[in-house]
């Protein structure tokens, strides 16, 4: 036990001290081994780092991530837009449902918040202030609505998590439409309010004939999310060769289908972009494999078991504890960090309770997403200020409503486990 305490008082500390998530891992691996463990050869870090990153189903993050930046470069992004437009332009408040309706389908493209967030609020952001929308109010609902990326398939979050829990990636997809819907159904609760109080404007009008033309000329981009969990579900590929028909499918289909292939500097932007991302994605992947050996070796999770049980033995109380841990270490890690370092944790807890894998990583996917709108690390924040030159506390009181209903949905999904596992059970059921 009393390694167990030095050993995570030591990492967070590091956390505390503001130095990176990965060389926090790292520091904390060669303490331990150097101070607690001298009989074991150095060597082993790195070793435990490229066994952590060498694995096949990583290889859905590089594409997935460069398929969302293709898809942004072609007409399938305002495809998009014009079906949400279609779907929800008529109702007061029509371009902030427009922005929550083309996350819900953008999710299926870019897998990524940043992403979406930089992508839409480039657009949606402008066009909001000038329809006379409030300026924290645009910035507020784009950057909520991008957490729906990273819980619809395909998502990166999901695959570190299915590889942390040692689950499938494609019972993690599935797992995670309901509680995304949910998600953009709590968020587009929170617009209507908006809407109504402060008297927001409807879009232009469309005509039926209008409607179904946007609806069948974005079929081509809502295709992609439909192709890949099909893909999956049928057998036809795994979700690692699925990742590569996503960049197929964005470079001939947006491309060579729509006439417009991106430029070959902006393509190549494209590819050093993610480049750039996956080289700290994988750092984290390959330094928390180590802290996760090392966690092992000292019997964390064991301890961290035998303290939440010395304390109680209710699983809803214990599934409370995991959900506000998960609400305040997002807060200051990014997503991908908190599920590798707290998966071998919490996970032998969860199962001790009867909570199953794919339920257990859902909930623990989207608690974490909440981070990326929390200050003070919360990414989107900063991209959101980015687009719009705002300080983030000019929207954060616009952004309380949104994190408030994000929240309800992980305290429902994490109480009812049907509305992760329903689907799952049902379409891979063999």
């Amino acid at each position: 036990m009393e390694t167990a305490i030095l050993v995570l008082i030591l990492f967070f500390l590091l956390i505390l001290l503001g130095v990176p998530i990965g060389y926090g891992m790292l520091i904390t691996a060669v303490f331990t081994i150097k101070v607690l463990h001298p009989q074991l050869p150095l060597v082993i870090i790195p070793q435990r780092v490229f066994s952590g990153i060498n694995n096949f189903i990583l290889l859905c993050i590089p594409f997935f991530m460069l398929a969302g930046e293709i898809m942004a470069l072609t007409p399938l992004f305002d495809r998009l837009m014009q079906l949400s437009r279609a779907l929800v332009g008529r109702i007061p408040g029509a371009l902030s449902h427009v922005n929550i309706v083309v996350s819900m389908f953008f999710a299926g493209i870019t897998g990524a918040a940043t992403a979406d967030t930089s992508s839409i609020g480039g657009i949606l952001i402008p066009a909001m202030r000038k329809d006379g929308y409030k300026d924290g109010y645009t910035v507020a609902v784009t950057v909520s609505s991008s957490t729906i990326g990273v819980i619809i398939p395909p998502s990166n979050l999901m695959v570190v998590a299915a590889l942390a829990c040692g689950t499938s990636v494609a019972a993690l997809f599935i797992g995670g439409i309901i509680p995304g819907i949910l998600s953009g159904l709590s968020q587009l609760v929170v617009s209507f309010i908006y809407a109504f109080r402060y008297g927001f404007p409807k879009a232009p009008p469309m005509t039926w004939k209008e409607r179904l033309i946007a609806i069948v000329k974005s079929a081509p981009a809502t295709g992609m999310p439909i192709i890949i969990v099909g893909g999956i579900l049928g057998g036809v590929f795994t979700p690692t060769e699925a990742s590569a028909v996503s960049v197929l499918y964005a470079f001939v289909v947006g491309g060579l289908m729509m006439r417009k292939l991106p430029e070959f500097k902006a393509l190549k932007n494209c590819f050093l972009t993610v480049a750039a991302r996956l080289g700290a994605v994988m750092f984290c992947v390959g330094a928390s494999m180590v802290l996760g050996w090392i966690f092992a070796k000292a019997d964390v999770p064991n301890a961290v078991g035998r303290f939440i049980i010395s304390i109680t033995t209710n699983p809803l109380l214990i599934i409370f504890g995991f959900l506000v841990t998960y609400l305040i270490v997002g807060c200051f890690l990014d997503p991908l960090p908190a599920i590798l370092i707290f998966t071998p944790i919490f996970l032998p807890l969860a199962r001790s309770i009867g909570m199953s894998v794919i339920h257990f990583a859902v909930v623990m996917v989207f608690g974490l997403a909440i981070g990326l709108i929390t200050p003070p690390v919360g990414s989107c924040l900063y991209v959101g200020a980015a687009i719009s030159g705002l300080k983030i506390e000019d929207f954060a009181k616009d952004l309380i409503p949104f994190i408030l209903a994000i929240t309800m949905v992980l305290f429902l999904i994490a109480y009812i486990p049907s509305l992760v596992t329903y689907l799952p059970d049902l379409l891979l059921r063999h």
